[in-house]
């Protein structure tokens, strides 16, 4: 009887045996399929799997990891963060179930829950570096300046003592207003690198922020004896001395630091602009601010920045332009291609009317400016006054090549403009097909450009050419400038030439009646129409 029951037991225990392994072979079946639609982007099915799996083995923690993955790519937050919770219930010390659920509360801008789960990991998992770090940025955005230094402690234990971290808690300690840990934490870095003096200064300078000014002054002159051309000691001697409203050292040592041989340009910028925007504000005198700027820029400059901030401070003090121009040119002997050298001394040239100073800005910028329709503009002027009327043509020309795909914001006044001038240029060169043909593209751009439309008009009616049109012209310029001699003049011409007689005399009277309430005088060409056409007139 008792092998009959032995043998009944062993049955009974190997038909479990066989059903369990039946169970977990349709378990790995359906998982790997779950995988296969997961992995083909068919998530819906993919779910659906898993799901079944989670009911063979609700203990699964991979199913329940594979499950908040889909769950977050079909945008299902809410069931993502459900399914890795179980997970992390069901195996609390799982690194990776716990870490990917903190990414999941930090996508969702669920800090505290974050935080607290970072914090058991790092009760858990006090070898792992990153839990430490991720906890440190956890406290750092809650601004606990606290646990901040205790977490920074677990990692000074861990990798030893380094400048980082020490700098990190001294700084920590300064925003928990405790001094004397920020003291201590300063005084033990400077005893571990006793070579690096700035640790050193920084002493100094807690003193000098704690309102121990002797304290202060006998730190920094401790390391002055032992490094005078300390950048960081300047630096904080010039503050120093600028709290204590002693111009004079003050001046001293800002010289020091900004020719200091270990000093960059860039930092030499940024003390410089502090200088400058205290000088503007204060409005105090520009004589020691440029004296700086001057010995600073005695050594060879290979960037424009320094002399570009002495540049704007001088125009900001409008001081005279003959001051200013040569720092513009020195600019430009490093930079010939800057823009903001260039457009100043342009200025400037137009300021003072100066037509050679003009061109001898412009010439050399349309090749290192060649997009730049502005400066063909200016030259083209500039040879036009200087009757220069080739050279003015083809600078116009290649200005205009240049302007329709250009970026300034005036480029369609700029067309206008040189249009309109190379219309008269052409004209004086006695092309006049040339001429018209310059200012129909002129009216392209604006169809009401008064001087045009009577010059225009008034050169069709030289040639007895397209009246009709020269007269429409020159009246719409009158309507736009009624009391304008010149269009009126241009006006009662047209009218002439189509042999309207007494209508021209009409107009001309007009312009007799402006020239001479106005005072102005008149050209032998205004002469000669008034004879013409009164002549005409009295004979009809």
């Amino acid at each position: 009887m008792q092998a009959l029951n032995r043998i009944i037991l062993l049955w009974v225990l190997s038909m479990s045996f066989f059903a369990a392994s039946a169970q977990q072979a349709k378990f790995d079946y359906i998982f790997q399929e779950a995988m296969r639609q997961k992995l083909a982007n068919k998530y819906d099915a993919a779910i659906d799997l898993f799901d079944y799996c989670r009911q063979l083995d609700p203990s699964s923690g991979a199913v329940l990891y594979e499950l908040s993955e889909l769950y977050r790519y079909v945008k299902n937050d809410s069931l993502a963060i459900q399914s890795l919770e179980h997970a992390c219930k069901l195996y609390p010390k799982n690194y990776w179930y716990k870490n990917k659920l903190v990414s999941f509360y930090l996508e969702q801008r669920r800090t505290d829950e974050a935080l607290k789960n970072v914090e058991e990991m790092a009760r858990l998992f006090p070898e792992k570096g990153e839990v430490l770090m991720m906890l440190l940025e956890l406290y750092e955005n809650k601004n606990d300046y606290a646990n901040m230094v205790k977490v920074l402690d677990k990692i000074e234990v861990k990798e030893g003592k380094s400048e980082q971290i020490s700098m990190e808690k001294f700084r920590l300690f300064l925003q928990l207003n405790d001094e004397k840990r920020a003291f201590e934490e300063m005084e033990n870095l400077a005893d571990e690198y006793p070579n690096d003096l700035r640790y050193q200064v920084v002493i100094g300078d807690l003193y000098l922020d704690a309102g121990k000014k002797e304290e202060a002054l006998k730190q920094f002159k401790m390391v002055e004896a032992q490094d005078p051309a300390n950048v960081t000691l300047l630096l904080s001697m010039a503050n120093f001395y600028h709290q204590e409203g002693d111009d004079a050292r003050y001046q001293e040592y800002i010289s020091k630091l900004l020719t200091h041989k270990d000093v960059d340009d860039a930092t030499r910028g940024r003390m410089l602009g502090v200088l400058v925007r205290e000088n503007l504000t204060t409005n105090a005198d520009s004589t020691q601010l440029l004296s700086l700027f001057d010995k600073v820029l005695q050594e060879p400059q290979e960037h424009v920045d320094i002399l570009e901030l002495k540049v704007r401070y001088m125009v900001t003090k409008n001081m005279p332009i003959a001051e200013v121009k040569p720092v513009l040119h020195q600019m430009l002997d490093i930079d010939p291609e800057n823009d903001m050298a260039r457009q100043q001394l342009l200025a400037y040239a137009i300021e003072e009317n100066d037509t050679l100073g003009i061109v001898n800005v412009c010439k050399p910028a349309v090749e290192y400016n060649a997009d730049d329709p502005v400066f063909y503009y200016y030259l083209g002027v500039a040879y036009f006054q200087m009757q220069e009327k080739e050279k003015a043509a083809e600078a116009f020309r290649s200005g205009l090549n240049h302007v329709e795909n250009s970026d300034n914001e005036n480029k369609l006044q700029l067309c206008v403009n040189m249009y309109a001038l190379l219309g008269d240029i052409y004209h004086q060169l006695g092309q006049d097909d040339k001429a018209f043909q310059a200012y129909d593209s002129c009216l392209v751009y604006k169809k009401n450009d008064a001087m045009v439309l009577n010059n225009y008009a008034y050169y069709l009616s030289l040639k007895k050419k397209d009246l009709q049109r020269a007269e429409e012209m020159s009246r719409l310029s009158n309507e736009l400038e009624p009391d304008n001699a010149t269009y009126l003049d241009t006006y009662a011409w047209v009218l002439f030439q189509q042999k309207r007689y007494d209508e021209a005399k009409q107009y001309m009277d007009k312009v007799v009646e402006l020239m001479e309430r106005d005072g102005e005088e008149m050209s032998d060409d205004v002469r000669d129409h008034i004879k013409q056409i009164n002549k005409k007139a009295k004979k009809k």
